[in-house]
């Protein structure tokens, strides 16, 4: 495919993927689990069989010692991601040449195989190759697409939430604390083994703290209104 954006290493992109005609690709906590454990591990110049590290008869291992094995480096640096129903986002720095092909190329293998095992079905899991758009330079445009990711999360409960913001905030912004599977969490002081799939320090230290990170967020649901 190729594509209007290059991929540079040591420049940031915005990539997503959704379901082959928009069909549902995470139906159960188990498969958004799978998911994130291929996240973590896929994430590197090594290769893992991740049937072999759950195997109850080689190592056994949970999905919480799955994401703090030691993985050497990484393809690329993850700054934030979102899961959803149907789709995904992942906010990325490409680390090594051709890093960010090979990581989309072993996640997607990965998971559409799992899923399509687990579900009995066959072809494709993914409506083509995976989308991708080079982050510019603007300081304020990567800010925007750290909330944008995030709030993604709300179209699952909140549909129309765009459009009733002074009605329902509290109930979304309890949503979006709560949900489990974003980066959210880990941005707003939340301490789980999740957090192993970003590499913060690859990113513009914008927000400072938790706090910061949380009023920057509620503050877009403003400039939204």
């Amino acid at each position: 495919m190729l594509r209007k954006d290059p991929f540079i290493t040591g420049e940031y992109y915005h990539l997503h993927n959704r379901g082959i005609d928009k069909r549902v690709i995470f139906k159960l906590k188990k498969d958004y689990e799978r998911f994130m454990m291929l996240f973590y591990l896929e994430n590197s110049e090594q290769s893992f069989r991740l049937d072999d590290l759950l195997n109850i008869n080689k190592f056994n291992k949970t999905f919480n010692e799955i994401l703090v094995l030691d993985k050497g480096e990484p393809l690329v640096s993850i700054g934030a991601w979102c899961l959803m129903t149907n789709h995904f986002h992942i906010l990325v720095r490409q680390e090594v040449d051709g890093g960010i092909t090979k990581f989309m190329k072993k996640l997607g293998t990965g998971y559409s195989m799992f899923f399509n095992v687990k579900y009995q079905r066959q072809g494709a899991l993914f409506g083509g190759p995976f989308k991708s758009k080079l982050i510019s330079n603007d300081d304020n445009y990567m800010r925007q697409l750290f909330a944008y990711v995030h709030l993604n999360s709300l179209d699952i409960e909140f549909p129309k939430w765009k459009y009733n913001l002074n009605k329902s905030s509290a109930e979304m912004k309890k949503f979006l604390e709560s949900y489990r599977y974003s980066s959210y969490q880990d941005y707003i002081g939340i301490n789980r083994v999740e957090k192993s799939i970003l590499n913060k320090e690859s990113f513009p230290d914008y927000f400072g703290d938790a706090k910061s990170f949380k009023d920057f967020v509620e503050n877009y649901f403003i400039e939204l209104d």
